[in-house]
C-alpha cells in the first residue's frame, strides 16, 4: 500500500504497491498530481508489476490521470500487469483506451515512438 514516482524526461513512472484500492487511491492522486504539476510532465507510465490488486476506485484513479495527460497532449500507458490486473483492467473497458505494454521500459519506449517524449 505505497507509491513509487520515477521521472523519465517528461514521463511521470507510477509504481503503485501491493493493492489499488480504495484505502489508498486519495493519497495515490495527491502525490502524483502534484508531481505532474510541479515536474511539467506530459506522459504518465502505471507500472503495475508491484501491484497485486485493483478495484474500480484503481481504475478511476488511473483514468483520471489518463484526463490530465489528454488535456496537455501527452499519453498514458499501463505496464507490467498481473493476470488479475489485467482481467480488471479488461473487463472495465481500460484496455481499450490506454495501451498495455509488458514492461514499464517498453511503455518509454512505445511513449518516445509515439509522442517524441524521449
Amino acid at each position: 500500500m505505497d507509491i513509487k514516482l520515477r521521472y523519465h524526461k517528461n514521463i511521470l513512472i507510477i509504481t503503485p504497491r501491493g493493492e489499488m484500492d480504495h484505502h489508498n487511491i486519495e493519497k495515490y492522486r495527491n502525490e502524483t498530481d502534484k508531481s505532474f504539476e510541479r515536474r511539467n510532465i506530459k506522459n504518465i507510465i502505471f507500472d503495475m508489476s508491484e501491484t497485486d490488486f485493483i478495484d474500480s476506485s484503481g481504475i478511476g484513479y488511473i483514468l483520471g490521470r489518463y484526463k490530465q495527460t489528454l488535456f496537455v497532449g501527452g499519453k498514458t500507458a499501463v505496464a507490467g500487469s498481473n493476470d488479475a490486473v489485467k482481467k480488471i483492467m479488461s473487463c472495465s473497458g481500460l484496455d481499450k483506451i490506454i495501451k498495455m505494454y509488458p514492461s514499464a521500459e517498453a511503455a518509454i519506449a512505445g511513449i518516445g515512438r509515439e509522442a517524441g517524449a524521449i
